[in-house]
């Protein structure tokens, strides 16, 4: 498949998806993360929008996504599922991208920063990210 048809895919054909969980600071109510899940056919995936890392004025937030193998693990943002469905996890994602900076923007989410586990997972990011909308596009940062 050559990447034009890659790229007009993305955006078009994504899995449902929901804003699961969100994380105040107990101490001055800033908003430090927020999950949101879907499922594939064989699993379950989550998306994850955390400040921690920041100071609350940065209003930046990193993202990881993975296979979410439940309460008692850590995302796992290194296994590689061989689903087949790439390019709809990966519009999901995007889908996803716009909903928490859309939805959360009143409450210090301005900026995500992506820090990619690999160089191949970097140019798949990228490739991602530049099917946003310009407004989006600006807000986020690939390390």
């Amino acid at each position: 498949m050559k990447l034009i048809n890659i790229l007009k895919e993305i955006g078009e054909n994504s899995y449902p998806f929901k804003d699961t969980d969100q994380i105040y600071d107990e101490s001055d109510n800033t908003l430090l993360s927020v999950d949101y899940t879907f499922n594939t056919p064989t699993l379950p995936y989550k998306v994850t929008f955390y400040s921690g890392e920041y100071k609350p004025e940065d209003k930046t937030f990193d993202l990881s996504f993975g296979v979410d193998k439940g309460n008692m693990y850590k995302l796992d943002t290194f296994q590689m599922t061989g689903e087949g469905n790439a390019i709809k996890i990966l519009s999901t994602v995007v889908e996803i991208i716009k909903d928490f900076l859309y939805k959360y923007d009143n409450e210090g989410a301005e900026k995500i920063v992506i820090n990619p586990t690999s160089e191949k997972r970097r140019k798949i990011h990228q490739m991602l990210i530049s099917k946003l909308p310009s407004d989006i596009l600006s807000r986020i940062e690939i390390k």
